[in-house]
């Protein structure tokens, strides 16, 4: 059972340009705490809520997100430590994900639907952050078409629409030729590839 770490994971990336959270100051960053607060109760409300362990911990990795959300905008320009950073959540989500695991066996979100949700965000938000951050390592980089192409391969191979899923990636290799961006790696050999590895890895997972 992930919830928990899954919500860590959508008050970061999800509908949030993650490169972007480093900047925000006063009421942008306000806003966006209140968002991850938000995300948090979305996936654990029906069960956190109902125990003291589980209503102790929920807070405590609010409090770690909220600080880390701080922290980042204190140390935006060491990049090094922003990913220590990140890293650090990550790992702590998870260890205190596991702490209330067998809570989440009477989440209104099964076991599958979040281990597919969290697969969703990875293939998309995963490897934008990858984009963003190392390679090509531009904060202000659009992978608006690459997460598209990543999505649909996700979604219609997963769902054994083997045909659909090969599709999406040549729409997206046509597409990126009618653009025009053949000296784009990233783009043009990268993404799709993620796409799959990510794809058939959380296929074995779920099934």
């Amino acid at each position: 059972m992930v919830h928990l770490f899954l919500a860590h994971f959508v008050a970061d990336h999800g509908f949030t340009d993650n490169a972007k959270i480093r900047h925000y100051k006063g009421y942008k960053l306000i806003e966006h705490i209140i968002w991850s607060i938000f995300a948090f109760l979305a996936f654990t409300f029906d069960t956190l809520l109902k125990s003291t362990r589980g209503i102790v911990v929920l807070l405590t990795m609010i409090a770690i997100h909220v600080a880390g959300d701080i922290i980042r905008t204190k140390i935006q320009s060491d990049r090094m430590k922003l990913h220590i950073l990140e890293l650090s959540e990550l790992v702590v989500a998870l260890i205190l994900n596991f702490l209330v695991a067998d809570l989440f066996v009477y989440s209104y979100i099964s076991k599958e639907f979040a281990l597919y949700l969290l697969g969703m965000a990875v293939v998309t938000m995963a490897v934008t952050y990858v984009f963003k951050n190392f390679y090509p390592g531009d904060e202000n980089y659009n992978d608006l078409d690459g997460i598209s192409e990543r999505l649909a391969f996700y979604v219609f191979f997963l769902g054994k629409s083997y045909w659909l899923a090969i599709l999406s990636l040549a729409l997206g290799f046509l597409y990126k030729f009618w653009k025009r961006e053949r000296t784009n790696l990233y783009t043009w050999w990268i993404s799709p590839l993620s796409a799959i590895v990510i794809t058939v890895i959380w296929k074995m997972l779920i099934f």
